[in-house]
């Protein structure tokens, strides 16, 4: 148990996803490609709206609210990519590879509670964020509820007064209809960098 803003969080109540249900996930996010029927306009306007909301929450490390936005079975992964020369056919992102992050909503939870617990000693004094997200485009899927979404994001950091970060990536997401607005239940992030420079990743994408 551990404590999301005032809330106490419950790892109980959470689905479990096991190491091979994970794997599922990870392939299920390799393989969206946009194929699928593009939503009507007045569903992208809301999903497009959804994702500026959460860009401003991230901004002002609203790090609770976020949280509710985030599905009980969330899988949430940011795997490394691999260099390869372009006659080898491996891809560079796979479902085996190394992440940095192989989340579920427990260990969101948990990385909440570490920068709220204030003993963190790299956010403090905090760091400043700014979240650009674009490119937004969204898909029907076999799934009631269910679309498929693809979206690029830049992220800039500024601490203290000359440490700063750029990054710079892709996103693929699975987000479910639920009431009157969305959750994110699968969330790929892509970054171009095989290696990353910068000095840490105590960050939401």
């Amino acid at each position: 148990m551990t404590a999301v803003g005032k809330r106490a969080v419950d790892y109980a109540t959470l689905p479990t996803l096991t190491h091979d249900l994970a794997r599922q996930a990870a392939h299920q996010l390799l393989a969206l490609r946009g194929d699928g029927e593009p939503v009507p306009a007045a569903k992208l306007a809301a999903i497009e709206q959804f994702y500026r909301r959460e860009a401003r929450l991230l901004d002002e490390e609203r790090y609770a609210e976020w949280y509710d936005l985030l599905a009980d079975d969330l899988f949430y992964w940011l795997p490394l990519t691999e260099n390869r020369f372009r006659r080898d056919e491996r891809p560079r992102i796979a479902a085996e590879n190394m992440a940095i992050f192989d989340e579920r909503k427990a260990d969101i939870a948990v990385r909440i509670g570490r920068l709220d617990s204030r003993l963190v000693w790299t956010e403090d004094p905090p760091t400043r964020h700014v979240y650009v997200v674009s490119n937004v485009e969204a898909f029907a899927t076999g799934v009631d509820n269910e679309y498929e979404c693809h979206s690029t994001f830049l992220q800039y950091r500024n601490r203290a007064e000359r440490d700063e970060s750029t990054l710079v990536g892709r996103r693929r997401d699975v987000l479910r209809q639920v009431g009157g607005g969305f959750q994110v239940a699968r969330r790929l992030i892509v970054l171009p960098q095989a290696v990353l420079l910068t000095k840490s990743l105590s960050v939401f994408f």
